[in-house]
């Protein structure tokens, strides 16, 4: 095990992140507002720029390219280009919303994530247009469900979504359990994914 402290001072709240080949780490700071490239080999990290400034970046994910993130705020999506260091931000559409994920993932062309920030928590998967900047249908695969209390992080395996139901950080406060007393067994839950 090592560790790296951050670059800047400040609070820092190191949340989601993506690997990309063996020498490159992407990975969101919450606290800070900042996306950053941790360098393995040098052991560096440096902040990535976005065309507006974030607000709690938390989901972050990979696309089969390897060359595209998606990265997450309280308020939407943008998709980061690691060739051109170009970012923009996804059109949501006019009945959707990008807002608030916890957790993002990539699944052939489509974003699938934990949304808990905007109200009742609900997992959607997201079909991006060609050109990854537009959402072409947004299916919402859990919402308002006993299996939703408070969900966060996943994983996807195959073609089916495994996700924390009951995450409990209502119950987390400095760094400590609030009521141990109220502390339940951890849930996972799974969802089929859309197949092609």
């Amino acid at each position: 095990m090592e560790r790296f402290p951050p670059a800047t001072p400040g609070k820092h709240l190191f949340n989601d992140l993506v690997l990309r080949g063996n020498s490159e780490i992407y990975l969101t700071d919450s606290l800070a507002n900042q996306v950053y490239r941790f360098d393995c080999r040098t052991h560096t990290f440096t902040a990535l720029s976005f065309p507006r400034p974030l607000y709690y970046p938390n989901g972050i994910t990979q696309a089969d390219d390897h060359n595209t993130l998606y990265v997450a705020d309280a308020f939407g999506v943008l998709r980061y280009d690691l060739k051109t260091s170009a970012a923009l931000e996804i059109d949501a559409g006019p009945r959707n919303t990008l807002a608030g994920f916890d957790g993002l993932y990539w699944y052939r062309g489509a974003l699938v994530g934990v949304q808990n920030g905007i109200g009742s928590s609900r997992i959607v998967e997201v079909k991006l247009a060609r050109d990854g900047l537009h959402v072409q249908d947004l299916k919402v695969l859990e919402y308002r469900s006993s299996h939703l209390m408070l969900p966060t992080t996943g994983a996807i395996k195959g073609s089916e979504f495994y996700f924390i139901e009951n995450a409990q950080i209502d119950n987390f406060r400095d760094d400590k359990i609030v009521n141990p007393a109220k502390l339940e067994p951890v849930r996972i839950g799974v969802i089929e994914l859309r197949q092609p």
